[in-house]
């Protein structure tokens, strides 16, 4: 216990250090090219919690990353590298939108077979990766790419074609209901019940990753996949196993953030939330609570540049400085962390 602890403080110490070097660059760079760098830093680091409203944009985008972050997570801790949540979050989408512009009883009844439904199309999106992974040895990254590019081709089709809202400018689908859509609980902000479904499941995840045997052996298998074989499960059963609670997690996310934050669905591309959440989860050290403080720091980072970019002469394009340093920072400490691990595996012990 006493090294876990350990292990966890150093861990801390990292992140930290990633992210005020990453600031200390970005205040550089605002230095050079801003007439008021300090103003607009003080912007960037404070405005999100001078008014309610600001914090509660926070809460929003926090939710899908963190959705996005937990799936993500599950995966690289595994020892897979899929990169599939982006098609997943457009096509769950897709399928919530279905849903939810149809008449499905009550409030909490049709906004639940809403997210379920997604979530389950996700979970199975994910198995096809999964599958050819575990079946042929088909990189999990390649087939995962790919996969966006027709589940984005195919998911617009049905939105053109069949969700379409005909009396609106543009490609978007029919309202969704009311009954559909997530109960706000902090008033004038977009901060529902969504988010509280979030806490449950990164706590369900947290459960399973520590306390059962399947956590166990994701997290073995990550570091060495022939542990699977000894530990009674096969390695197909579980890729598969943990693509389908990746994307399950992924088109559960999909699905809160578009009946929280949308009227409609209208995503003329992919959203994005897919890498972000590649991002979130290397931040968080492929941990349940540290993809929720990476994806609350991300979206603290991201709702005070758009502020900043109002208030200053600063584009709001200056939050990607600080993801890219971090991005780097946490790739290195990945890359030296395998070298250790090949090294301790070479020589007969692994410290994990």
């Amino acid at each position: 216990m006493k090294k876990l602890t350990s292990q966890t403080k150093n861990e801390i110490i990292q992140i930290l250090s990633a992210v005020v070097i990453a600031l200390l660059i970005t205040l550089l760079v605002l230095f050079a090219t801003s007439e008021e760098p300090l103003y607009a830093f003080t912007r960037l680091i404070t405005a999100p919690i001078t008014k309610l409203r600001y914090f509660g944009n926070v809460l929003e985008l926090m939710v899908p990353l963190a959705f996005a972050g937990l799936s993500a997570s599950l995966l690289f801790r595994s020892g897979l590298f899929n990169m599939g949540g982006e098609g997943i979050f457009y096509m769950s989408g897709i399928v919530a939108t279905v849903l939810a512009t149809r008449p499905m009883g009550g409030n909490i009844v049709h906004s639940a077979i809403v997210i379920l439904a997604a979530s389950v199309v996700g979970g199975l999106i994910a198995c096809i990766s999964g599958f050819f992974k575990a079946k042929y040895d088909a990189s999990e990254l390649v087939t995962s790419l790919m996969l966006n590019t027709i589940l984005f081709g195919i998911g617009f089709y049905i939105l053109k074609t069949r969700l379409k809202d005909m009396e609106v400018t543009g490609v978007a689908s029919k309202e969704f209901l009311e009954t559909a859509k997530l109960t706000q609980i902090i008033p004038k902000t977009g901060v529902t019940t969504g988010f509280i479904i979030l806490i449950i499941v990164t706590v369900i995840i947290w459960f399973i990753s520590n306390k059962t045997k399947l956590g166990y052996t994701i997290k073995i298998t990550g570091i060495n996949k022939d542990f699977a074989k000894y530990s009674g499960m096969s390695f197909f059963a579980l890729t598969i196993i943990v693509h389908f609670m990746s994307g399950f997690i992924a088109g559960m996310g999909s699905s809160i953030h578009l009946l929280s934050m949308y009227d409609r669905f209208t995503w003329s591309s992919l959203p994005g939330y897919g890498f972000d959440g590649c991002l979130v989860a290397m931040l968080g050290k492929n941990r349940p609570l540290g993809a929720i403080v990476a994806a609350f720091g991300l979206s603290y980072l991201r709702t005070g540049s758009n502020i900043m970019a109002r208030s200053t002469d600063v584009p709001v394009e200056m939050v990607a400085i600080v993801e890219m340093i971090l991005v780097l920072l946490i790739t290195a400490d990945f890359i030296i962390n395998y070298l250790k691990r090949k090294k301790a595996m070479a020589g007969g012990t692994v410290n994990e």
